[in-house]
């Protein structure tokens, strides 16, 4: 319980620190995601080249793949 609260008070006083669930959310869903992957995997281009297919930028496509 004392855990708890000394954590809550630290975590409070952090700069920088994300939500949980903050941040960008995707613009492929998950079947395009496996996809995306799949595709990778199978003829290995260029994110470049995987964005165009997908229609999204290639720092997309690269976090999506890691």
């Amino acid at each position: 319980m004392q855990h708890k609260k000394l954590q809550g008070d630290i975590e409070s006083k952090n700069i920088g620190i994300n939500q949980k669930g903050g941040g960008g959310k995707g613009k492929l869903e998950i079947k395009e995601q496996v996809c995306l992957c799949l595709f990778y995997w199978r003829t290995m281009p260029t994110f470049e080249v995987l964005g165009l297919h997908f229609g999204i930028w290639k720092t997309e496509v690269k976090d999506t793949f890691h």
